[in-house]
């Protein structure tokens, strides 16, 4: 079917027509705005125009793109250890900096560590997001070389992608167990799992357009909601991101002062600014929970809060400098805003997909309480993820209470996000009744 007539008319209706039976047809969607994005932001990395001989395989494509995955991944968490022990007149066997990054890799995973006893579970989620990013990326290239175009075809780009990974994930485990530290396999494999198939299955969708082909299915009020729920969630991040940057310009004289204490040379100060920038996507969830009220810890019986701050004895690194000594005082309310505004961005995108429906205002209210608590589950996820334990007995701790901080944002979010849908459903039904009642007169008139 020919989209690029010159007719746009007949171009629009053939691209609905293509997304409507493209289930039915195991043909791919694409929109016809997809012709005016440039092809360098659309086509997946390293792709060709026609793929090279062999490659339509498509379990030959999924395991070339998602070992290239795990080598880099591998060679990324490795990196920084090999450069310090370059720095260090590499003294010793290679295979301890590489052992290092193996570690690294697998606790990006959230796969627990047992150093001497002690579980050290904690993900740096800059390093994971970029895991996957790169499994998105991968599984977009494997579909197209596959030249994916059915479910079945989807399946078979994602199942052995995602096995290769698990695979590398338990090799890794056993190569990571040594001297005092021990991983268990099985939850490797199975946190990996998680990871890649997500990614991997995210990217095959969109690169076949799948993705397009679902949600058309979907209810619109669901679409909403969940629409929303992205905004709102969105909205939190950048209130935290905003939490987080002002901290660090408040505190930047103690971190500077905790990093060199630390005295750590060109080569370790460098590492420790990469190590920071792993764990930032951590802290500004931590400064969402923040701005939510619940807060998070910083090990047993501390809190970090706008209702008080109880800190202990905490490691003397440069990002932990960033901990505020006391809680925001009369701006505590400037801070709780911003979860405030979240909702009323959520109802108001709400209203704006479903008022011209003429949907029942009850329908409007129930679809911003969806994405109340879509966002609730979202966030909590989110603290989950960011959450974790240190190793030590005092650090065993560390993170916001998923719990409370799906409570919270149901209540900052969802319930602005309904007050919202139906004040402005009260006014448009005032605004209509007026309209009314001033055409009456003016038709007894005529």
């Amino acid at each position: 079917m020919d989209l690029r007539g010159k007719d746009g008319g007949l171009r629009r209706e053939a691209a609905e027509m293509t997304v409507a039976s493209a289930w039915e047809a195991d043909l791919p969607a694409r929109s016809s705005d997809d012709e005016n994005v440039p092809d360098l932001l659309t086509r997946p990395l390293l792709r060709r125009e026609e793929p090279a001989w062999g490659s339509r395989v498509p379990w030959f494509a999924a395991v070339l793109a998602s070992g290239w995955v795990l080598i880099a991944t591998l060679a990324m968490c490795a990196l920084p250890a090999v450069s310090v022990w370059m720095a260090d007149g590499a003294d010793g066997s290679l295979g301890d900096p590489l052992r290092f990054g193996a570690r690294l890799w697998l606790l990006s995973h959230r796969v627990e560590l047992v150093v001497d006893g002690t579980g050290f579970e904690l993900a740096p989620l800059g390093l994971t997001i970029v895991f996957v990013l790169l499994m998105y990326r991968s599984g977009r290239w494997a579909a197209h070389q596959a030249g994916t175009a059915t479910p079945r075809g989807v399946v078979l780009v994602v199942a052995p992608a995602v096995a290769v990974y698990t695979v590398g994930a338990g090799l890794l485990a056993v190569v990571a167990s040594a001297d005092d530290v021990s991983v268990a396999p099985l939850p490797a494999v199975a946190w990996a799992a998680c990871w890649a198939a997500v990614g991997c299955a995210l990217g095959v969708l969109h690169e076949t357009g799948f993705d397009e082909v679902w949600l058309v299915r979907i209810a619109p009020e669901v679409r909403a909601a969940l629409a929303a729920a992205g905004v709102a969630v969105a909205a939190l991040v950048v209130v935290g991101a905003a939490l987080l940057t002002l901290a660090l310009v408040v505190n930047s004289s103690q971190i500077g002062v905790l990093a060199e204490a630390l005295e750590a040379g060109a080569v370790g100060n460098s590492v420790l600014a990469l190590g920071g920038a792993a764990v930032i996507p951590n802290a500004v969830i931590w400064a969402a929970s923040f701005s939510l009220g619940p807060g998070f810890v910083v090990g047993v019986d501390t809190v970090v809060a706008p209702g008080g701050v109880e800190l202990g004895m905490v490691p003397a690194l440069p990002v932990l400098g960033a901990l505020p000594a006391q809680p925001p005082g009369t701006l505590v309310w400037a801070v709780l805003a911003g979860p405030v505004l979240a909702g009323v961005l959520a109802g108001l995108v709400v209203h704006r997909r479903l008022a011209s429906q003429n949907e029942p205002p009850a329908t409007l209210v129930l679809a911003a309480g969806g994405a109340g608590a879509a966002a609730a589950l979202a966030m909590s996820v989110l603290a989950l993820l960011s959450g974790g334990s240190a190793g030590a007995v005092r650090l065993s701790v560390i993170g916001p209470v998923p719990w409370e901080v799906a409570a919270m944002t149901f209540l900052a979010v969802g319930i602005p996000a309904m007050i919202t849908v139906a004040v402005l459903e009260w006014s448009r039904s005032r605004s209509q009744a007026g309209s009314g009642s001033a055409e009456a007169p003016d038709g007894a008139a005529r």
